[in-house]
């Protein structure tokens, strides 16, 4: 009996205006989400391999003596876009394509009595010490918000948008309508539980949501294939398949919610009013007004007094050094202690730098992470965050970025030291010129960094976001069932 609820539930939205018009704009949307990507994607690529490639020949230009690659070092380490940042674009484009690697060359004087020496910064990993870490500072506004401000067209906005309004607009009048004709009292009469007609509801409403989904997909994602411009590989394709069920999971949370509640009200109007109220609070306003109270409930320091903090430590760290140097560092071996000292000390000075941006880095996450928790009320914004993750783009993923250039920082300062090993003649005081071997370095053995997506660390990213789909996917199923049991049908 179930699959003749289904037919006619599919016959009488099939054969309506609203799944016309709506199946009209998702395939509009999924096809300008197609070929505004390709032209963003070829960009984001040239300016990307750009880069590397001026990085791998400055790398190569630095390999004359290896205190000259510890002095200048690999330069700035750069995100490599993601092929899927069409399903979720994150803010990419105002999160920093880039982690700054450079030492600045700034000179830091020991003096004792007429004798003074210079000692170098040398390279570690770095941010702009005068604007937002995660940011460019070009491309944000005043109050430092990640929002774009243009709509971007992705799979995230028309699920998150337009699934979910789909999903009340094809259920409004599932229970209330047939109240209305008297239809409902006459299916019940046939020995249909109601459990039976809950289940045909759902199924007719789904398909009928799904069939044009899943055509724009299969439209976007064949333009993008077929343009031979975006390679996907396995891994992408599980990915998207992924995507494809969380859409189809959110919206199967707005499915039931209209048919919750239709089921308690007597005229579709009322219940239409009711589903667009909540629409508007739970998709709209929500992730707006809670990401803006979540911005302002962990505070953080400005970028001045992080250039502070950050001048005062390496002040106190230069002092505590200087006062145990007694000369200048000599180039003799094995190394004295004044070279030894100062090797110590410039090494300790980036370790230093790397360890403050961390920390000032983690204060400015903690500020997002509390503001994308209270979001998180709002089944838009589990979606989205989502997507980010499944998708290999957003913060989860800048996150990753940046972990994996710290890995590679300190890869890069091994290899600096294992190096400096194998030198005889070397005094084996690695950071300053008296203490580093001079001889030219092997350009092909120096570590090269590349940036990679792993699945597995943006499977973990998204995976909490699922779960409370399907949290709130259950509640509303659960809730849906016991109130149309309890439903009196006029």
């Amino acid at each position: 009996m179930i699959f003749y609820i289904v037919i006619r539930e599919l016959y009488d939205h099939l054969s309506s205006l609203r799944f016309a018009l709506t199946t009209l704009l998702i395939l509009i949307l999924m096809i300008v989400n197609a070929v505004v990507y390709l032209g963003e994607h070829k960009q984001r690529m040239g300016i990307y391999r750009g880069r590397t490639i001026a990085s791998e020949n400055r790398l190569q230009s630095r390999c004359e003596t290896l205190y000259d690659l510890v002095l200048r070092g690999p330069g700035h380490l750069y995100k490599k876009p993601s092929p899927l940042a069409f399903c979720a674009d994150g803010g990419e484009r105002l999160l920093l394509d880039e982690v700054r690697g450079t030492s600045e060359r700034r000179i830091r004087r020991w003096w004792n009595g007429d004798v003074s020496y210079e000692f170098t910064e040398i390279w570690g990993l770095t941010y702009p010490p005068n604007v937002d870490i995660l940011f460019i500072s070009e491309q944000v506004p005043s109050e430092r918000s990640i929002m774009p401000d243009y709509i971007k067209i992705d799979w995230g906005f028309v699920t998150a948008v337009l699934l979910s309004f789909m999903g009340i607009l094809f259920t409004f009048d599932a229970i209330s309508g047939e109240q209305e004709r008297g239809t409902l009292r006459l299916i019940l009469s046939n020995s249909i539980s109601r459990s039976t007609v809950i289940c045909g509801k759902f199924l007719g409403a789904f398909w009928t949501i799904a069939i044009p989904f899943l055509l724009g997909a299969i439209v976007n994602i064949s333009i993008i294939y077929l343009s031979e411009s975006v390679p996907l590989s396995g891994n992408h394709w599980v990915r998207l398949g992924l995507i494809i069920c969380v859409a189809l999971i959110y919206t199967s949370i707005f499915i039931f919610l209209g048919i919750l509640v239709s089921s308690r009200v007597r005229e579709s109007s009322t219940s239409l009013a009711i589903l667009l109220l909540i629409w508007t609070v739970w998709v709209v306003l929500l992730p707006n007004a809670l990401g803006s109270v979540g911005n302002r409930l962990h505070a953080r320091p400005s970028a001045r007094e992080f250039m502070a903090q950050a001048r005062d430590s390496r002040e106190d760290l230069q002092e505590r050094y200087f006062a145990r140097i007694k000369e200048p560092p000599k180039q003799e071996t094995p190394a004295t202690i004044a070279t030894a000292l100062g090797a110590e000390y410039v090494n300790k000075d980036a370790e230093l730098r790397d360890r403050l941006h961390a920390g000032y880095l983690s204060e400015e996450l903690r500020q997002i992470q509390t503001a994308r928790s209270l979001t998180r009320i709002s089944p838009a914004a589990i979606v989205q965050y989502a997507f980010e993750g499944l998708a290999g783009t957003g913060l989860s993923r800048h996150l990753d970025f940046i972990s994996q250039t710290r890995q590679y920082a300190k890869q890069f300062r091994q290899f600096l030291i294992d190096t400096d090993r194998a030198d005889p003649a070397s005094p084996h005081a690695v950071g300053i010129p008296e203490g580093t071997s001079q001889k030219p370095v092997n350009f092909d053995a120096v570590p090269k960094f590349e940036d990679q997506h792993h699945f597995s660390s943006d499977f973990d990213a998204a995976i909490v976001d699922l779960l409370l789909l399907i949290l709130f996917l259950l509640v509303l199923f659960v809730g849906t069932f016991l109130s149309f049991l309890h439903t009196e049908i006029g």
